[in-house]
């Protein structure tokens, strides 16, 4: 399970998108909340949508998917649209594409940010990247067994919410 945070907008939700696995029993995959400003952002999320009583705060991504599915998320949602970088494009080698995608925004001399320099919140992502990229490899090396899967989710999870702020969401 994951909690992810993807827009970095303090008001309260006013429509959930649920998602339920199609196996018998129906079990909840992800459970994501936006406010009316943000609701733009459900495009690229399926699932039933309802509007509720104000229970949440908009962006609030609570993520009960597998690992991998976690990670494809994460490539699908930012890091691609961000790097260019996707781990099926380094065939499945979460570390690989984590390292990637950090060293394309650590050197990327186009990479000037939201507001055409390069600001400390853009340095932020790049920091958290390098941090990820090194959990990804220190499980790929065994040096963190897969219980350090958590904590690459959080990495991750850390990562997409600072992009998130960059992007203005």
């Amino acid at each position: 399970m994951q909690l992810r945070q993807i827009t970095t907008c303090s008001a309260s939700a006013v429509q959930t998108i649920e998602h339920r696995s199609r196996k018998a029993g129906r079990a909840l995959e992800y459970r994501l909340q936006l406010c009316n400003r943000h609701r733009w952002l459900a495009r690229s999320w399926s699932g039933r949508r309802e509007a509720h009583d104000p229970v949440g705060r908009c962006g609030t991504l609570l993520d009960l998917r597998d690992y991998d599915r976690v990670v494809e998320s994460h490539g699908d949602e930012w890091l691609m649209s961000l790097t260019t970088h996707h781990p099926r494009d380094h065939q499945g080698d979460v570390a690989a594409a984590l390292r990637a995608a950090h060293t394309f925004l650590a050197d990327a001399r186009e990479y000037t940010g939201t507001l055409g320099q390069r600001t400390d919140i853009d340095d932020g992502i790049v920091v958290a990247l390098d941090h990820a990229a090194q959990i990804a490899e220190a499980i790929a090396d065994g040096t963190v067994g897969l219980d350090g899967r958590g904590q690459l989710l959080s990495a991750l999870g850390v990562a997409e919410t600072i992009a998130a702020a960059a992007r203005g969401a």
